[in-house]
Protein backbone atom coordinates (compact mmCIF):
# COMPACT_ATOMS: atom_id res chain seq x y z
CA UNK A 1 0.00 0.00 0.00
CA UNK A 2 1.13 3.52 -0.72
CA UNK A 3 1.30 6.11 2.03
CA UNK A 4 -2.11 6.81 3.50
CA UNK A 5 -5.06 4.77 4.64
CA UNK A 6 -6.99 2.25 2.59
CA UNK A 7 -10.76 1.87 2.97
CA UNK A 8 -13.18 -0.83 1.92
CA UNK A 9 -16.57 0.69 1.02
CA UNK A 10 -19.57 -1.65 1.08
CA UNK A 11 -22.88 -1.12 -0.71
CA UNK A 12 -26.37 -1.81 0.53
CA UNK A 13 -28.40 -4.42 -1.31
CA UNK A 14 -30.00 -6.97 1.01
CA UNK A 15 -29.00 -10.56 0.35
CA UNK A 16 -26.85 -9.37 -2.54
CA UNK A 17 -24.43 -8.60 0.30
CA UNK A 18 -23.22 -12.20 0.10
CA UNK A 19 -21.01 -10.90 -2.71
CA UNK A 20 -19.14 -8.73 -0.18
CA UNK A 21 -18.17 -11.83 1.81
CA UNK A 22 -16.53 -13.25 -1.30
CA UNK A 23 -14.66 -9.99 -1.77
CA UNK A 24 -13.43 -10.18 1.81
CA UNK A 25 -12.20 -13.76 1.28
CA UNK A 26 -10.21 -12.64 -1.74
CA UNK A 27 -8.70 -9.69 0.13
CA UNK A 28 -7.58 -12.07 2.89
CA UNK A 29 -6.07 -14.47 0.38
CA UNK A 30 -4.26 -11.60 -1.35
CA UNK A 31 -3.07 -10.18 2.02
CA UNK A 32 -4.68 -6.83 1.23
CA UNK A 33 -5.02 -4.81 4.42
CA UNK A 34 -7.35 -1.92 5.15
CA UNK A 35 -7.64 0.63 7.92
CA UNK A 36 -11.21 1.84 7.34
CA UNK A 37 -14.47 0.16 6.40
CA UNK A 38 -17.73 1.97 5.68
CA UNK A 39 -21.11 0.57 4.72
CA UNK A 40 -24.77 1.23 4.23
CA UNK A 41 -27.59 -1.19 5.10
CA UNK A 42 -26.27 -4.75 4.60
CA UNK A 43 -22.91 -3.09 4.00
CA UNK A 44 -23.04 -1.72 7.55
CA UNK A 45 -23.48 -5.26 8.86
CA UNK A 46 -20.73 -6.77 6.74
CA UNK A 47 -18.56 -3.76 7.56
CA UNK A 48 -18.97 -4.35 11.30
CA UNK A 49 -18.02 -8.00 10.77
CA UNK A 50 -14.93 -6.89 8.84
CA UNK A 51 -13.97 -4.50 11.64
CA UNK A 52 -14.36 -7.41 14.07
CA UNK A 53 -11.95 -9.36 11.85
CA UNK A 54 -13.62 -12.78 12.15
CA UNK A 55 -14.00 -13.93 8.56
CA UNK A 56 -14.91 -17.50 9.46
CA UNK A 57 -17.83 -16.28 11.57
CA UNK A 58 -19.03 -13.96 8.81
CA UNK A 59 -18.88 -16.67 6.17
CA UNK A 60 -20.72 -19.09 8.46
CA UNK A 61 -23.45 -16.52 9.05
CA UNK A 62 -24.00 -16.13 5.33
CA UNK A 63 -23.72 -19.83 4.49
CA UNK A 64 -26.40 -20.60 7.10
CA UNK A 65 -28.67 -17.58 6.57
CA UNK A 66 -32.39 -18.13 6.03
CA UNK A 67 -35.29 -15.68 5.77
CA UNK A 68 -36.35 -16.36 9.35
CA UNK A 69 -33.04 -14.94 10.63
CA UNK A 70 -34.01 -11.47 9.39
CA UNK A 71 -37.78 -11.25 9.12
CA UNK A 72 -41.08 -13.03 9.37
CA UNK A 73 -42.18 -14.37 6.02
CA UNK A 74 -44.35 -11.69 4.38
CA UNK A 75 -47.89 -12.42 3.20
CA UNK A 76 -48.12 -14.18 -0.13
CA UNK A 77 -48.57 -12.07 -3.24
CA UNK A 78 -48.31 -8.30 -3.68
CA UNK A 79 -51.62 -7.22 -2.19
CA UNK A 80 -50.13 -6.51 1.22
CA UNK A 81 -47.72 -3.98 -0.32
CA UNK A 82 -50.52 -2.32 -2.28
CA UNK A 83 -52.59 -2.03 0.89
CA UNK A 84 -49.62 -0.58 2.73
CA UNK A 85 -48.84 2.00 0.05
CA UNK A 86 -52.51 3.03 -0.08
CA UNK A 87 -52.23 4.02 3.58
CA UNK A 88 -49.98 6.94 2.62
CA UNK A 89 -53.08 8.79 1.43
CA UNK A 90 -55.11 8.44 4.62
CA UNK A 91 -53.11 9.98 7.41
CA UNK A 92 -55.31 9.10 10.32
CA UNK A 93 -53.76 7.66 13.44
CA UNK A 94 -54.00 4.07 12.24
CA UNK A 95 -52.25 4.88 8.96
CA UNK A 96 -49.50 6.85 10.64
CA UNK A 97 -48.89 3.82 12.83
CA UNK A 98 -48.64 1.66 9.73
CA UNK A 99 -46.12 4.06 8.21
CA UNK A 100 -43.91 3.68 11.26
CA UNK A 101 -44.38 -0.07 11.61
CA UNK A 102 -43.64 -1.08 8.02
CA UNK A 103 -45.15 -3.82 5.89
CA UNK A 104 -42.98 -6.71 7.10
CA UNK A 105 -42.10 -7.79 10.63
CA UNK A 106 -38.30 -7.74 10.87
CA UNK A 107 -38.10 -8.36 14.61
CA UNK A 108 -35.89 -11.46 14.05
CA UNK A 109 -33.30 -9.08 12.60
CA UNK A 110 -32.89 -7.46 16.03
CA UNK A 111 -31.92 -10.82 17.49
CA UNK A 112 -29.64 -11.46 14.51
CA UNK A 113 -27.69 -8.24 15.13
CA UNK A 114 -27.57 -8.82 18.88
CA UNK A 115 -26.19 -12.32 18.36
CA UNK A 116 -23.64 -11.58 15.65
CA UNK A 117 -22.30 -8.06 16.21
CA UNK A 118 -19.89 -7.54 19.10
CA UNK A 119 -19.84 -3.82 19.84
CA UNK A 120 -16.71 -4.02 21.97
CA UNK A 121 -14.85 -5.90 19.23
CA UNK A 122 -15.81 -3.23 16.68
CA UNK A 123 -14.81 -0.38 18.98
CA UNK A 124 -11.49 -1.92 20.00
CA UNK A 125 -10.55 -2.87 16.44
CA UNK A 126 -7.65 -1.10 14.75
CA UNK A 127 -9.97 -0.82 11.73
CA UNK A 128 -12.09 2.33 11.82
CA UNK A 129 -15.76 1.86 10.99
CA UNK A 130 -18.55 4.07 9.71
CA UNK A 131 -22.14 3.76 8.57
CA UNK A 132 -24.99 5.80 7.10
CA UNK A 133 -28.58 6.15 8.25
CA UNK A 134 -31.29 8.77 7.75
CA UNK A 135 -33.54 10.48 10.29
CA UNK A 136 -37.11 9.87 9.19
CA UNK A 137 -38.79 13.13 10.20
CA UNK A 138 -36.63 15.41 8.05
CA UNK A 139 -34.56 12.97 5.92
CA UNK A 140 -31.38 14.29 7.51
CA UNK A 141 -28.45 11.93 6.82
CA UNK A 142 -26.30 10.69 9.67
CA UNK A 143 -22.86 9.59 8.48
CA UNK A 144 -21.26 8.29 11.65
CA UNK A 145 -17.94 6.80 12.62
CA UNK A 146 -17.75 4.37 15.51
CA UNK A 147 -16.33 7.16 17.67
CA UNK A 148 -19.42 9.29 16.95
CA UNK A 149 -21.94 6.58 17.83
CA UNK A 150 -22.80 6.69 21.55
CA UNK A 151 -21.57 3.80 23.66
CA UNK A 152 -24.07 0.97 23.73
CA UNK A 153 -25.91 2.15 20.60
CA UNK A 154 -23.80 0.68 17.80
CA UNK A 155 -26.24 -2.17 17.17
CA UNK A 156 -29.15 0.26 17.12
CA UNK A 157 -27.48 2.34 14.44
CA UNK A 158 -26.68 -0.76 12.39
CA UNK A 159 -30.37 -1.72 12.55
CA UNK A 160 -31.29 1.85 11.60
CA UNK A 161 -28.93 1.80 8.63
CA UNK A 162 -30.60 -1.44 7.50
CA UNK A 163 -34.25 -0.45 7.98
CA UNK A 164 -35.44 -0.61 4.38
CA UNK A 165 -38.54 1.51 4.90
CA UNK A 166 -41.43 1.23 4.04
CA UNK A 167 -41.06 -2.54 3.64
CA UNK A 168 -39.31 -2.76 7.03
CA UNK A 169 -40.21 -0.58 10.00
CA UNK A 170 -38.51 2.64 10.95
CA UNK A 171 -36.10 2.04 13.83
CA UNK A 172 -36.47 4.11 16.96
CA UNK A 173 -33.38 5.37 18.80
CA UNK A 174 -34.35 7.35 21.88
CA UNK A 175 -36.99 9.80 20.64
CA UNK A 176 -36.15 9.68 16.93
CA UNK A 177 -37.00 7.30 14.10
CA UNK A 178 -34.42 6.30 11.49
CA UNK A 179 -34.55 4.59 8.11
CA UNK A 180 -32.15 2.90 5.72
CA UNK A 181 -29.01 4.80 4.81
CA UNK A 182 -29.66 4.13 1.13
CA UNK A 183 -32.00 7.11 1.16
CA UNK A 184 -28.89 9.28 1.36
CA UNK A 185 -25.95 7.23 0.09
CA UNK A 186 -26.12 3.51 -0.64
CA UNK A 187 -22.35 3.36 -1.20
CA UNK A 188 -20.62 5.68 1.29
CA UNK A 189 -17.40 6.57 -0.48
CA UNK A 190 -17.43 10.16 0.72
CA UNK A 191 -17.72 8.98 4.32
CA UNK A 192 -14.59 6.87 3.86
CA UNK A 193 -12.74 9.82 2.37
CA UNK A 194 -13.82 12.04 5.27
CA UNK A 195 -12.39 9.40 7.62
CA UNK A 196 -8.97 9.77 6.02
CA UNK A 197 -9.00 7.19 3.22
CA UNK A 198 -6.63 7.93 0.36
CA UNK A 199 -6.98 4.56 -1.36
CA UNK A 200 -10.37 2.91 -1.86
CA UNK A 201 -11.68 -0.56 -2.60
CA UNK A 202 -15.30 0.07 -3.53
CA UNK A 203 -17.70 -2.87 -3.56
CA UNK A 204 -20.80 -1.93 -5.55
CA UNK A 205 -23.62 -4.49 -5.60
CA UNK A 206 -25.02 -3.01 -8.82
CA UNK A 207 -23.66 -3.91 -12.25
CA UNK A 208 -24.09 -0.28 -13.30
CA UNK A 209 -21.90 1.77 -10.91
CA UNK A 210 -23.80 3.88 -8.39
CA UNK A 211 -20.88 6.33 -8.22
CA UNK A 212 -19.47 6.19 -11.72
CA UNK A 213 -17.44 9.33 -11.05
CA UNK A 214 -15.17 7.25 -8.80
CA UNK A 215 -14.74 4.33 -11.18
CA UNK A 216 -11.45 4.55 -13.03
CA UNK A 217 -9.69 6.88 -10.59
CA UNK A 218 -6.09 5.95 -9.93
CA UNK A 219 -6.64 5.55 -6.19
CA UNK A 220 -9.87 3.54 -6.53
CA UNK A 221 -10.41 -0.14 -7.24
CA UNK A 222 -14.09 -0.22 -8.16
CA UNK A 223 -15.68 -3.67 -8.05
CA UNK A 224 -19.02 -4.46 -9.67
CA UNK A 225 -20.55 -7.93 -10.03
CA UNK A 226 -19.78 -9.71 -13.28
CA UNK A 227 -23.30 -11.22 -13.29
CA UNK A 228 -26.70 -10.31 -11.90
CA UNK A 229 -26.81 -10.91 -8.12
CA UNK A 230 -30.58 -11.43 -8.03
CA UNK A 231 -33.09 -9.82 -5.71
CA UNK A 232 -32.46 -8.04 -2.43
CA UNK A 233 -34.47 -10.63 -0.49
CA UNK A 234 -33.33 -13.77 -2.32
CA UNK A 235 -32.65 -16.35 0.39
CA UNK A 236 -32.10 -19.20 -2.04
CA UNK A 237 -29.12 -21.16 -0.73
CA UNK A 238 -27.57 -21.78 -4.12
CA UNK A 239 -27.85 -18.10 -5.05
CA UNK A 240 -26.21 -16.90 -1.84
CA UNK A 241 -23.37 -19.40 -2.24
CA UNK A 242 -22.99 -18.44 -5.91
CA UNK A 243 -22.82 -14.73 -5.05
CA UNK A 244 -20.11 -15.36 -2.44
CA UNK A 245 -18.06 -17.19 -5.05
CA UNK A 246 -18.68 -14.46 -7.62
CA UNK A 247 -17.39 -11.81 -5.23
CA UNK A 248 -14.27 -13.87 -4.67
CA UNK A 249 -13.62 -14.47 -8.38
CA UNK A 250 -14.32 -10.90 -9.44
CA UNK A 251 -11.92 -9.54 -6.81
CA UNK A 252 -9.11 -11.94 -7.70
CA UNK A 253 -9.57 -11.08 -11.37
CA UNK A 254 -9.61 -7.33 -10.67
CA UNK A 255 -6.37 -7.45 -8.72
CA UNK A 256 -4.71 -9.51 -11.44
CA UNK A 257 -5.61 -7.16 -14.28
CA UNK A 258 -5.36 -3.90 -12.33
CA UNK A 259 -7.86 -1.09 -11.94
CA UNK A 260 -8.75 -0.58 -15.58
Amino acid sequence: MKDGKRAVVLSGGGTKGAYEIGVWRALKELSVDYQIVTGTSIGSINGALMAMGDFEKAERIWRDMVMGDLMQEPPKGKSFLREFIDSFFFLDHHSRRKLIDGAVDNSPFYDFVEKNIDEEAVRSSAVDYGLVTVRARDRKPFMLTKAEIPEGELKDYIIASSSVYPVFPMHRIKEEYFIDGMYHDNLPIELAVSMGAEELIVVDLHQKPQHANYAGRANVMYLTPSEDLGGILAFDREKIDSNIEMGYRDTIRKFRVGRT
